[in-house]
């Protein structure tokens, strides 16, 4: 444990001695997306909120607030691969990796297209099935019991934006896990030893971040899982070399009793 910390706190060093560049940059996408942020808002309406439903605001600096939030949201996606790549950098400098992916401009640029790509679908799936199906089904779900809906503007968008982000992210899955596994950092073997922990996880994301329905929670942890049973077999397949350079744990515990 007291290793685990250790390297963290080199990489937390690491991150704050590039403080300057990473708050640079969110502070940019967070100044420029906010002049975007009303007609986004305005789209996101029309998209999203269903049919007889109403928006409300409930305090005079909500919808400014929003805006706000909204754009601190796509400043953080600017920042992400910033965070990732100084992290990166601060823990492949600790640990000597036995078989590092070796990137040249033309790789870096496929594995950046690669993973636009990836949270282009994610982001696209939230938004244009999962949210509004789930959206309808609670609304309709209301309007049979008698009740009008009327949701507040924060709340409504703020969850349809997170919901889109983070099933961008999440599409990243098997970019992330074929990276991380490839280097070294992540043995193949201990994501099948953890992998019921990892579907409980996923199940109780999407009882956070969902509201407490049992088709709303399933229809955030099912794509988790299924873009993590991807990636497990994108790992196995792409991380052969990386699992055939591991000396075998048995044959080194064998050699050290014999010495």
């Amino acid at each position: 444990m007291s290793k685990a910390i250790e390297n963290l706190s080199i990489i937390l060093l690491t991150l704050r001695k590039k403080l300057t560049i990473v708050a640079a940059v969110l502070f940019a996408g967070v100044a420029i997306s906010f002049q975007f942020t009303g007609p986004l808002i305005e789209r996101m309406k029309e998209d999203l909120l269903p049919e007889g439903a109403k928006l409300v605001y409930v305090s005079p600096l909500e919808v400014m607030m929003l805006k706000l939030k909204l754009s601190f949201i796509i400043g953080l996606l600017l920042v992400i691969p910033f965070i990732a790549f100084y992290a990166y950098r601060a823990v492949s400098r600790r640990f000597s990796f036995k078989n590092p992916i070796q990137v040249g401009k033309s790789q870096a640029v496929i594995l950046s297209v690669a993973a636009l790509i990836m949270f282009a679908l994610g982001a696209s799936y939230a938004y244009f099935f999962m949210l509004p199906l789930f959206l309808d089904y609670l609304y309709l779900n209301a309007a049979s019991s008698g009740v009008t809906a009327t949701y507040s503007i924060f709340k409504f968008i703020s969850f349809a934006a997170a919901g889109t982000a983070l099933f961008g992210l999440i599409f990243e899955l098997p970019i992330v896990l074929t990276f991380l596994t490839r280097n070294g950092f992540i043995q193949y073997s201990t994501l099948v030893t953890y992998r019921k922990h990892i579907y409980i996880i996923f199940l109780f994301v999407g009882a956070v971040i969902t509201p407490p329905d049992v088709l709303s929670q399933v229809m955030v942890a099912v794509p988790m899982i299924v873009f993590f049973e991807i990636s497990m077999v994108i790992v196995k397949v792409l991380g052969v070399k990386n699992k055939a350079s591991q000396p075998d744990s048995s044959s080194i515990s064998r050699a050290s009793g014999r010495d």
